[in-house]
């Protein structure tokens, strides 16, 4: 096919007509023409096009149509803006699953207000989510957004000030949200597991009031920071948050988060895991006391004090050699070994011994009794509180004659002399405080603690600094008013315990090990070597010893060594040199658990031993939803710098993470599961272009064409409808010119 042009001359005038032209053989088999088209009179520019593009079918190259040079081309439509779209309206519609808008406007009436405090609180989630920043970042990225169109709401009306006036309002109405977010989780499932855990966030300048300066999780030393509490559930949505004081520690914290959950009824029978700081026995009592269903880990050092039947005898004599070659067979020894000795096999890095449910003497908190506390007996009793008692019953055998002398008494007590004058001494405490300290007047009064106190002569300064010592118990366990009254006792409880086995972490903590012995040896020699070339005064060997000592605490390696300082002597030199006399019984001792997990739990735990470490394991449900807000959500550095802008700004965060939890959520069930994250990013490209072509008239709302990733993700998600023009053109309301 090509174009052919005829001129035709009539009556003094030349006529160019152009004619479509199509070749092909006639039935004799001779080739000839045939007009396809008659185009009429076209211009040389026209001319041209057509013969460019006829020729560009022939080959399959693409036509690009340009203005000349020195041309200007006027198609007559204008690009006004180009919007981020595609990915702010999947974050919105995730938004509007949980019907949060809805909740908002109950919870924060619009008023007088220009627009809803639900659209900024929507648009600070999401910003949270696409680009997180500060506030100020978020007053020019709004604009740049199809936000206002999808909420609607004007930028103008996104400003700094309605910013932080929103903000105190969130945090006015924080608690009820928490109290409705459980009820609509609750609709689209059950919760199956609970999980505990605390992070904390940092300042830039001085904080809030809550703020305190130490050290941050990230290693930072001396910020400002604050500490925050969650509770989620198995898809890591957020149920429960709270921001505390940044020097409370992380099993005060935790335990603040149980005293809440044991009241709220949604919690019902379903476990909640807590991470190994709430596995001290202290803590593992008030987790019974609580009625949850609770799972923890102990403490390696109070491993025995639960049971003798972890075994770990079989790998008391297995040292790995720590190379990158053997590794996997090290591994496959351990468990071989452990296998052996009555652990059961479920993966290759896991094995699993149930050890069923066993008793343990544990220290609870005691109602308030009526008895008078000298009637009380020791044995129910703890700390201090049993020492006074214990006391005043040995005193009142000796004032009855039962026992002749306090040697006797020891004997017969089965004590040392000395352990008997050490219990006996408390009673210089005064009467009345001796009193108050076994009610528990001052709360839990250590035993170290009452020797202290009992070395003062006169009662009012004892009084004094058991007064002070139940103000700083109180500040401990966060409690804000009145006095705490606290009395402690001993109680057996029962208590399901499941040991478990890593091979891989067993090895890397016996190499890790073997590894800090020789960093240990290197220091002692490279401190000969100095001590050898010291030019300056002789050093006091009390200097050489707390150096040496320093340098072992970092690594919790006091009790491995005993230190001896000998003087050598070097040429004409008397030098002092270290040695280190390594204690193999006591390094066996630290060593026997390697490897080793053991699981705390409550009684009435209908899971099987598996399903309880597959339980704990999966705790990193809460530490992925910590890593979520600190890296991806951006929860630090905060730049607010009162108490509840700073709450506010952490339910902006939780809020982002239960959008980003729920996209996961949904694509997981996709042929094509990821992450929020790269979700996001994919969509990104897909803008919300604002066209026009009179100045005058109303602007024309197209989508920038989806690519087939994009369609993918929004057939998974049933939203195709976002990137339908008809349908977006419905559903925007313009709150802008441009």
């Amino acid at each position: 096919m090509f174009l052919r042009v005829q001129t035709v001359t009539s009556r003094g005038h030349t006529y160019r007509y152009a004619v479509l032209v199509q070749s092909y053989r006639a039935k004799n088999g001779k080739p000839t023409n045939r007009v396809v088209a008659n185009l009429g009179q076209l211009s040389d520019r026209e001319i041209e096009n057509y013969r460019t593009t006829l020729e560009a079918s022939r080959t399959g190259a693409r036509v690009v149509i340009l203005p000349r040079a020195g041309e200007d081309a006027d198609w007559g439509i204008r690009v006004r803006a180009n919007l981020q779209y595609l990915d702010v309206a999947v974050g919105l519609a995730m938004w509007d699953y949980w019907k949060l808008s809805e909740l908002f406007n109950r919870l924060l009436p619009r008023g007088a207000e220009a627009v809803n405090p639900s659209a900024v609180i929507a648009s600070l989630t999401l910003q949270r989510c696409l680009a997180p920043g500060s506030k100020f970042y978020a007053q020019r990225w709004f604009p740049r957004t199809a936000l206002p169109e999808l909420l609607p709401m004007d930028p103008v009306h996104f400003n700094n000030t309605r910013l932080h006036r929103v903000l105190k309002e969130l945090d006015r109405v924080d608690g009820a949200l928490q109290e409705e977010l459980p009820a609509r989780y609750q609709q689209r499932g059950v919760f199956a597991t609970l999980f505990l855990d605390v992070t904390d966030t940092w300042f830039e300048g001085r904080g809030c009031d809550l703020a305190q300066r130490d050290r941050t999780k990230e290693g930072f030393r001396n910020r400002y920071k604050v500490g925050i509490v969650l509770a989620c559930d198995q898809r890591g949505y957020p149920l429960r948050w709270k921001v505390v004081g940044g020097k409370l520690r992380d099993p005060q914290c935790l335990s603040q988060m149980v005293d809440t959950l044991c009241q709220l009824p949604w919690v019902g029978d379903a476990p909640v895991v807590c991470d190994r700081g709430m596995g001290r026995a202290s803590l593992v009592a008030k987790l019974l006391n609580s009625g949850l269903r609770f799972l923890t880990a102990t403490t390696r050092s109070e491993y025995e004090s639960y049971t003798d039947a972890i075994p770990h005898q079989p790998l008391a004599d297995f040292h790995p050699e720590g190379s990158a070659l053997t590794k996997n067979d090290d591994m496959v020894e351990a468990g071989r070994r452990v296998e052996a000795a009555g652990l059961q096999r479920v993966e290759d890095r896991l094995y699993v011994l149930d050890l069923g449910v066993r008793e343990r003497t544990l220290v609870f908190e005691l109602p308030a009794r009526t008895e008078a506390p000298g009637t009380w007996d020791p044995e129910e009793l703890a700390g201090g509180a049993a020492i006074v008692a214990r006391a005043r019953r040995y005193r009142a055998m000796l004032d009855a004659k039962e026992v002749a002398t306090q040697a006797e008494l020891s004997r017969r007590e089965g004590l040392t002399r000395a352990r008997l004058t050490q219990i006996m001494n408390t009673l210089r405490l005064d009467e009345v405080l001796q009193e108050q300290v076994m009610a528990g007047d001052f709360g839990h009064v250590p035993e170290h603690f009452l020797r202290a106190v009992v070395r003062l002569r006169s009662g009012e300064a004892q009084r004094r600094l058991l007064v002070e010592h139940a103000q700083t118990a109180r500040a401990a366990v966060g409690s804000d008013t009145g006095p705490r009254r606290m009395l402690t006792g001993k109680c057996t409880a029962s208590l399901r315990l499941v040991v478990y086995f890593n091979p891989e972490m067993f090895v890397d903590q016996r190499v890790m090990d073997a590894h800090r012995r020789e960093v240990i040896a290197e220091f002692v020699e490279t401190l000969n070597r100095r001590l050898r070339n010291w030019k300056g005064g002789v050093r006091r060997q009390e200097s050489i010893a707390a150096e040496v000592m320093g340098r072992l605490a970092q690594d919790n390696l006091m009790d491995a060594y005993r230190l001896r300082l000998e003087t050598e002597r070097h040429g004409d030199r008397e030098v002092p040199q270290v040695y280190l006399d390594f204690d193999p019984e006591e390094w066996a001792r630290r060593r026997r658990y390697d490897g080793f997990v053991l699981l705390v739990g409550h009684p009435d735990l209908p899971h099987s031993a598996e399903d309880l470490v597959r339980l704990y394991r999966e705790k990193d449900k809460v530490e992925k939803d910590f890593g979520t807000i600190k890296s991806v959500v951006k929860l630090r550095p905060v730049y607010h710098h009162t108490d509840p802008k700073v709450r506010a700004h952490v339910t902006i965060c939780m809020l982002a993470l239960l959008l980003e939890r729920t996209l996961e959520h949904r694509l997981a069930r996709s042929p094509q599961p990821m992450t929020a994250p790269a979700c996001f990013e994919e969509l990104r490209t897909c803008h919300l272009n604002v066209l026009s072509t009179d100045p005058d008239a109303p602007p024309t709302y197209t989508v920038t064409d989806a690519t087939q990733e994009q369609l993918a993700i929004l057939r998974s998600l049933r939203l195709l409808a976002l990137v339908d023009d008809k349908e977006v053109a419905a559903t925007i309301q313009p709150t802008r010119s441009f």
